[in-house]
């Protein structure tokens, strides 16, 4: 296995930086990573030399486009401002950004997801435990839980496009089908939307309490 040690090394995007401006208030935001975190549904990397932790949070910003955590961020837990970078735009696979550090690899599915669902300001995309999700999965319906109907892939604008198409409306829990990295094969990624950042992250974490035993 090898350590990657290029920030930019699990983006498939193009990513031009255009300044180093931090994001100006991402205290809301790094409270909401720090609790979902604290239920391990950000989990970090382990048994590989890769850096990085699961998942990622966005919100919409009043300056403009959304502020999103940073890539390959060892923990989610106790953010800073420069965790965090602010989407100006996502156009033709280039993503321009202000901060210090690039956005989350999967930054094309959230700036996808917030054109597609306008009344949305916040998404949360955690990874859940495997042994929680698909046991109860005759409880689907009843949680409001969906699963896309092929394989989301990971960090393209086609990953958006699938998870869009299995939310029947915002307040639907998305699996995203067979999204896990070969380091992390026991969760997988899932897809929350919210109103507002509290909705979203209250949306994973409800889930997350209803699916165990």
């Amino acid at each position: 296995m090898r350590r990657v040690k290029n920030p930019g090394a699990f983006i498939q995007f193009t990513a031009k930086q255009l300044s180093q401006t931090l994001p100006a208030d991402t205290s809301a935001l790094t409270e909401a990573c720090s609790a979902l975190s604290a239920r391990g549904l950000l989990a970090p990397y382990e048994d590989t030399d890769l850096i990085g932790s699961n998942g990622n949070v966005s919100q919409r910003s009043e300056h403009g486009g959304f502020v999103i955590t940073a890539t390959q961020l060892a923990s989610k837990w106790a953010l800073a401002p420069a965790d965090f970078a602010r989407i100006e735009n996502c156009a033709d696979n280039t993503i321009r950004y202000h901060g210090g550090r690039p956005p989350s690899s999967e930054a094309l599915m959230h700036g996808y997801l917030y054109e597609q669902f306008p009344e949305t300001t916040a998404i949360a995309h955690i990874h859940e435990a495997n042994d929680l999700l698909y046991p109860e999965r005759p409880c689907w319906a009843e949680l409001g839980v969906r699963e896309t109907d092929r394989d989301a892939g990971g960090g393209t604008i086609e990953t958006g496009k699938i998870t869009a198409a299995a939310f029947t409306d915002a307040s639907t829990y998305v699996i995203l089908k067979n999204h896990r990295p070969d380091w992390d094969p026991g969760r997988t990624g899932t897809v929350a939307l919210g109103r507002t950042l509290e909705e979203a992250v209250d949306r994973a974490l409800t889930i997350n309490a209803a699916l165990r035993p």
